[in-house]
């Protein structure tokens, strides 16, 4: 059994080199492998993730607001607070807040690294955000 208590989250802005916008994380330290990373993310509106992929899949939990998602090669999609998105392992994609709401999610993903195992990419243009 593995226990986190609230003194043991890192708590801090998102780091720019993966978010575009305002955002806030409170992450759940991760050892080596088998891990699961768990990060409360509080996204201001407009604000996104870059694209990236995760090798075992992703799950986030809407907690408040309204999500905007999409995989690569598809328009984005709205999922209100109370909705669950999977993302498939390796599947290229982004989320964030509305243009005009904020928006918290749970993202829980297998941590295969002690830094989560994302594959961080290239930041979701403007285009890509509003479905362009």
């Amino acid at each position: 059994m593995k226990v986190v208590t609230a003194k043991d989250m890192q708590t801090g802005p998102g780091p720019e080199n993966w978010f575009t916008g305002a955002v806030w994380r409170d992450s759940a330290p991760t050892s080596a492998s088998p891990d699961v990373a768990v990060n409360r993310v509080l996204f201001e509106p407009g604000a996104r993730t870059h694209w990236h992929t995760h090798p075992e899949g992703q799950i986030l939990y809407i907690i408040t607001g309204t999500c905007r998602a999409a995989r690569e090669g598809e328009p984005p999609v709205e999922v209100e607070a109370g909705g669950v998105v999977y993302f498939a392992p390796d599947e290229k994609h982004w989320h964030g807040a509305t243009s005009d709401t904020y928006m918290v999610h749970m993202a829980i993903n297998v941590a295969t690294t002690t830094d989560g195992g994302t594959d961080w990419m290239e930041p979701v243009v403007d285009e890509e955000y509003a479905g362009e």
